[in-house]
């Protein structure tokens, strides 16, 4: 694979975009996004919530972060976690997920609040993807946006620091959010 140099806030193409090396950016709205790491407190809740998912989990299939998620020709994410369900198994590639996953959730970074809330949000639930959770570890909050809802720009689960998450896609997906934000250092 070659080296490509991209010219700051030029339209690429997918075709640009699956010449790049590097593994840490994503194709937003045909824009280049480069993704800082993730700090220890980011990495951390990941594998909480994946810990938590998956105990009871008896199909369908969890992917980590630096998955290519192609939504379309101008979107591919690079979601912190997401889920493929059984049904839906069919998306999966070598290359990566071709299509909406059933779940996606985002924990959230001071780099990509904005993406994650509005644009991120808006694409998702365009291209069908069930359910979106958004990890606020700062403020120690976890909201569930679902395809179903008839307002997206609400969530229909709001946690802040207690309470029960509960999956409207996975029955067995239920846990105290607590598990998550007591475990992430100061």
């Amino acid at each position: 694979m070659s080296t490509l140099t991209i010219e700051t806030g030029k339209t690429i193409t997918l075709e640009d975009f699956l010449q790049i090396e590097d593994e840490s950016c994503q194709l937003i709205n045909s824009e280049l996004y480069m993704t800082p790491a993730p700090n220890t407190n980011h990495q951390r809740a990941i594998r909480l919530i994946y810990d938590l998912a998956t105990k009871k989990l008896s199909d369908g299939e969890f992917f980590f972060s630096p998955t290519d998620v192609f939504l379309d020709e101008k979107n591919v994410f690079q979601p912190d976690l997401l889920f493929i369900s059984e049904e839906n198994k069919g998306v999966i590639s070598e290359r990566g997920i071709e299509g909406a996953p059933d779940l996606v959730i985002e924990v959230l970074s001071p780099s990509n609040a904005y993406l994650d809330r509005n644009i991120k949000k808006e694409i998702y639930f365009q291209k069908s993807v069930k359910e979106y959770w958004i990890v606020d570890l700062a403020n120690q909050t976890l909201e569930i946006y679902t395809h179903a809802q008839k307002d997206k720009r609400k969530p229909h689960l709001y946690l802040v620091k207690e309470g029960t998450v509960k999956s409207t896609i996975i029955p067995t997906l239920k846990f105290d959010v607590w598990d998550i934000f007591k475990a992430i250092k100061s």
